[in-house]
């Protein structure tokens, strides 16, 4: 029986009889007859035909005829001569289906992103969000505050995991390269969403602009793994001018929807001994520290919003009861049912959970299967405000990730499991199939420069699980502790 070996799985497959018989030579293009359909609704939705003649694929936009390509291209890469006639009727499950890079930690290079933009809309992935900015670096060219690169983007050792490396680390972006990169995922209809992470995780920030801190330095990048308590002082008018010259030239880079502006893991004891803050506090009506980050993030979520942006933040800036309600909210770890308050209140939510989609701990940690068989359907969101899950994201972090062939081990067949789970209706997936119609498109990704986890180490079982974790955890334990 032949088995259709498309990931993301279609969510509608008829077989037919016959088969067609792949051409020895000349293009894909040569032998699929491409069509707008203005009758078909959904701007990624697609009809592909496998007929004894010919493939035929129809959609109501060229996004819909690009995704239908990439079921084309695994048909023909999985085939052995010919493809069984069939139609498949597909459209993704959440209009939201992303991957994140972590460049702060380390920095890949131009062309390294484009192998796994490539990678990415061969599984109808559709956002690249790009985290640009943190305490270990700050990647990104702003041509108004050249400091920000020529002091943040460089560190003076790397000691991440344990593992001391000497020298002098960075690397930054240009605008042109960041424009490179936007254009590139353009053509692959993938919208890039950077991320400026405030008001922590600004060392990077800081250790230019001291003064925009609570304590005024000095500070340098930092070259360890960590959450550090100085962070950005939310009552100086200095922190958001910088701020907004930052995104003044970073939304003429960056055309997307959405601009990521953090919030995560940002301490509050500097702000709760700074005069500034504590004024700022009086002056607006604030109760809390926590209000008080809402407060700071709200007005630059007011910023975006008048030039007709809409902001992403981690899930963090919910704790003051007082975010904005345009704010588009990425949880990954919430212990407290605050996002399923916050989408059952209507607003939006994107999910990456900590536990099932990063992508930067061992396998040992995150095996496949725990990655797939997650739903990103939150059972506390009531059925009528599923509607306000927009998707799902596999980030992949890079403090211990140095190279661009780890990195690929450990985002996939991670980020196509997640791919799935954004495209997919769970009626429809099957963790079985998933890692056979996986490694049946292997071959593809290698092709793109792209070399996934061999198969072995996907699901571990629970005795290896416990050691390797153990593994991964014990180096980055100080000396002492281990000892």
């Amino acid at each position: 029986m032949y088995r259709c070996n498309i990931v993301p799985r279609p969510n509608q497959i008829q077989p037919r009889e016959g088969f067609f018989t792949i051409p020895r030579e000349g293009r894909i293009e040569d032998f699929v007859t491409r069509m707008i359909d203005t009758r078909l609704s959904g701007a990624e939705s697609y009809r592909l035909h496998v007929r004894p003649e010919g493939i035929t694929i129809s959609a109501g936009t060229p996004r819909g005829l690009f995704y239908a390509m990439q079921s084309v291209r695994q048909l023909i890469a999985t085939s052995v001569g010919r493809i069984p006639c069939m139609c498949i009727c597909d459209e993704p499950a959440y209009p939201y289906r992303a991957f994140m890079i972590d460049c702060a930690r380390h920095f890949f290079t131009v062309a390294d992103l484009k192998k796994m933009i490539d990678a990415a809309a061969l599984f109808k992935m559709n956002v690249f969000h790009w985290h640009l900015t943190d305490d270990q670096g700050w990647r990104a060219e702003v041509k108004k505050h050249p400091e920000l690169t020529e002091i943040g983007s460089m560190r003076r050792s790397s000691d991440f995991g344990g593992i001391h490396v000497a020298g002098p680390y960075g690397g930054a972006y240009t605008q042109e390269q960041m424009k490179e990169i936007v254009a590139y995922c353009a053509e692959r209809y993938i919208e890039v969403v950077p991320e400026f992470d405030m008001p922590g995780h600004t060392s990077a920030l800081l250790a230019a602009h001291p003064a925009l801190s609570c304590t005024g330095g000095p500070f340098q990048v930092q070259t360890k793994q960590g959450i550090f308590k100085d962070i950005l002082c939310a009552g100086k008018e200095e922190t958001f001018r910088l701020i907004f010259d930052v995104l003044e030239e970073m939304l003429a880079v960056f055309p997307s929807r959405y601009i990521h502006i953090g919030g995560d893991e940002a301490p509050k004891a500097r702000w709760k001994a700074c005069p500034d803050c504590q004024a700022r506090m009086r002056e607006e009506g604030l109760s809390s520290l926590q209000a008080l980050q809402g407060y700071f993030m709200n007005r630059i979520i007011s910023w975006l919003g008048d030039r007709g942006r809409a902001a992403v933040v981690w899930n963090e800036s919910l704790r003051g009861g007082n975010l904005a309600p345009s704010a588009v909210v990425q949880m990954w770890m919430d212990k407290n049912g605050e996002c399923a308050r916050w989408a059952n209140g209507g607003g939006k939510l994107i999910v990456s959970d900590f536990y099932h989609y990063y992508c930067d701990y061992p396998y040992a940690m995150t095996p496949l299967r725990k990655t797939y068989h997650y739903r990103p359907v939150l059972k506390e969101v009531r059925p009528i405000y599923q509607k306000n899950i927009l998707g799902v994201e596999a980030p992949v972090w890079a403090e211990y990730i140095e190279t661009f062939a780890h990195m690929s081990e450990m985002c996939y067949p991670r980020f196509a499991a997640v791919a799935e789970a954004g495209w997919t209706r769970e009626e429809r997936r099957n963790a079985e199939s998933f890692e056979r119609r996986f490694q049946m498109v292997t071959p593809m990704l290698a092709a793109l420069g792209v070399h996934p986890a061999a198969p072995q180490l996907w699901n571990p079982r629970p005795y290896m699980r416990l050691k390797g974790t153990a593994q991964f955890f014990l180096p980055k334990l100080p000396s002492n502790f281990r000892d």
